[in-house]
């Protein structure tokens, strides 16, 4: 069930990318291999979730930002960005299951905000708590989604 939380603020190295629905597991497949990988060669050891915050999205269309949330003493460097995302009210929902039915967890908040009689104030933020890599069974993989208000 969605609710209310304040969100804190977080750092996260990320990648940029446009990709349709069809193009987003294996855009995720590329981005977040490569997030690892150049906060490793940095040196990073302080290294949190695997995050997806999208920027604008259609029916087919999406732009978006893909990481790792970083400590407050990273910098990331080329060729990776910082993306900081401010502490703010969100309306969040845990998603259990597999990535294809994230869809109906974000039609749910979406109208939990609507209810709310609020606004987004950005798009929404996917946090992926289990690595599929050590879960195997895609029912018990976690995922946080937050929908930032105004």
């Amino acid at each position: 069930m969605p609710e209310v939380v304040q969100l804190p603020a977080r750092r996260a190295a990320v990648m940029h990318a446009e990709a349709s629905t069809e193009e987003l597991p294996a855009t995720f497949a590329r981005i977040f291999p490569a997030v690892h990988a150049g906060l490793t060669e940095q040196g990073v050891t302080d290294m949190g979730h695997v995050i997806a915050v999208y920027h604008s999205m259609d029916a087919n269309q999406m732009s978006l930002s893909a990481g790792i949330e970083i400590g407050e003493g990273v910098q990331p460097g080329e060729p990776l960005e910082l993306l900081e995302l401010p502490a703010c009210d969100a309306v969040k929902a845990d998603h259990f299951g597999p990535y294809d039915r994230l869809g109906q967890t974000h039609e749910s908040v979406w109208s939990f905000v609507q209810e709310l009689g609020r606004a987004p104030s950005s798009g929404p933020i996917e946090r992926y708590i289990t690595d599929p890599e050590a879960e195997p069974d895609p029912s018990k993989w976690h995922t946080e989604i937050f929908l930032p208000l105004e």
